[in-house]
């Protein structure tokens, strides 16, 4: 099941009687200052949940599947989420429930 900005504003009103806007604008303030973050060079940790970091991706070649031809692609930066303990938890908690058909 994928969830999306609406519905995860729509489980923060009603596990914690948020307002549709204060939902909304707790969830948009957060990217904004994750973003801003990011835009400014800086990797952003949270503690037992993880970290948004920047890492530079190496040159690579590739084939354009149009043309067949071989092309370049440049070296560059990208987002990267490196999960922490709470993260990985909540998954193989997940995974462990999903083993003995508990889901």
């Amino acid at each position: 099941m994928n969830v999306y900005k609406k519905d995860f504003i729509k489980q923060l009103m009603e596990k914690y009687n948020y307002t549709k806007s204060s939902a909304t604008s707790v969830v948009e303030d957060f990217w904004s200052v994750l973003t801003d973050n990011l835009e400014a060079g800086n990797a952003v940790f949270f503690y037992g949940y993880g970290c948004f970091d920047i890492i530079e991706r190496k040159t690579r070649s590739c084939i354009n599947p149009q043309t067949k031809e071989r092309c370049s692609i440049p070296a560059h930066w990208v987002p990267r989420f490196y999960p922490g303990n709470t993260i990985k938890r909540a998954v193989k908690k997940w995974e462990d429930n999903e083993k003995r058909g508990l889901v």
